[in-house]
């Protein structure tokens, strides 16, 4: 691949896991609306890596609503009643969110040098 085709699929994959990153850590819910949106608009994309990264960041961003938010107040509303079970959900609430932050430093470092990344099966992406 030359250069003049490689940049539109490096920002494409670079603006999805940043997006990813911002819904995590910054503007949770409007960064989601926009990395959606992105990720229907080039759904049917010939670019593969920009499409790939699109599509598993919002695969994750799922992943990171069902076990965070979803289990978050599931742990809330079984062990809420005592101090315990509150320290026992802000610990799970903090060390999962970490990790899908990793996740998706991991995925922006890799979307930065210009590699596919796969924190889910693989799908239709390719290596």
């Amino acid at each position: 691949m030359n250069n003049a085709q490689e940049k539109p699929s490096l920002r494409l994959a670079i603006a999805a896991q940043s997006l990813y990153l911002i819904n995590l850590l910054l503007l949770p819910g409007v960064t989601l609306i926009a990395l959606l949106y992105m990720a229907w608009r080039y759904r049917n994309d010939a670019d593969q890596l920009g499409s790939c990264h699109l599509r598993q960041s919002a695969i994750v961003s799922g992943w990171f609503i069902l076990l965070v938010v979803g289990g978050g107040l599931l742990l809330w509303f079984i062990l809420g009643s005592n101090p315990t079970g509150l320290s026992m959900t802000l610990l799970y609430l903090i060390v999962m969110h970490t990790g899908f932050v990793l996740l998706g430093i991991i995925g922006l470092a890799r979307a930065i040098s210009g590699q596919h990344f796969h924190p889910t099966p693989k799908t239709s992406c390719t290596a």
